[in-house]
């Protein structure tokens, strides 16, 4: 076996575990992305308490106690550490959300490599099965 012929079937191995690889990759894109939907849900309940709050700073203090027990908290205190509480959560939701997509956006990079690869050695396999044609056909390469 000529040494062209052999270093064409090791690209051609390579790219078959490569192949391998993208498909594992390409899994690992499909994934369900978690983050998203906490950061969603942490968004409207630090809008709902911050409007609340806000409401209730602009309210006279005789109907505070009534608005406050209406949305079942104790005082305007615990409204405030609530308030604050969801804001870490939301902060802690986002920093996740960040890095699923930072890896992603890495998972992504991977998959064009692969991809770009993939490409070029079934390229050059494609071109060295048609100069072995060729060759066996009695066609002098061109």
């Amino acid at each position: 076996m000529k040494l062209s012929q052999r270093a064409t079937l090791s690209i051609l191995a390579i790219a078959v575990l490569t192949s391998v690889a993208t498909i594992g990759v390409a899994g690992l894109q499909l994934r369900p992305q978690r983050a998203a939907a906490d950061v969603v849900i942490d968004t409207a309940i630090v809008s709902e308490l911050t409007g609340v709050s806000d409401a209730i700073r602009d309210m006279p203090v005789a109907l505070r106690t009534g608005v406050l027990a209406r949305h079942e908290v104790q005082s305007e205190q615990a409204l405030n550490e609530s308030l604050n509480a969801q804001r870490a959560n939301l902060a802690t939701a986002e920093r996740q959300r960040a890095n699923e997509l930072a890896s992603s956006d890495r998972r992504s990079a991977s998959l064009i490599a692969l991809a770009l690869f993939n490409a070029f050695a079934t390229a050059l396999g494609a071109i060295s099965l048609f100069d072995a044609y060729r060759a066996k056909r009695g066609h002098p390469p061109s």
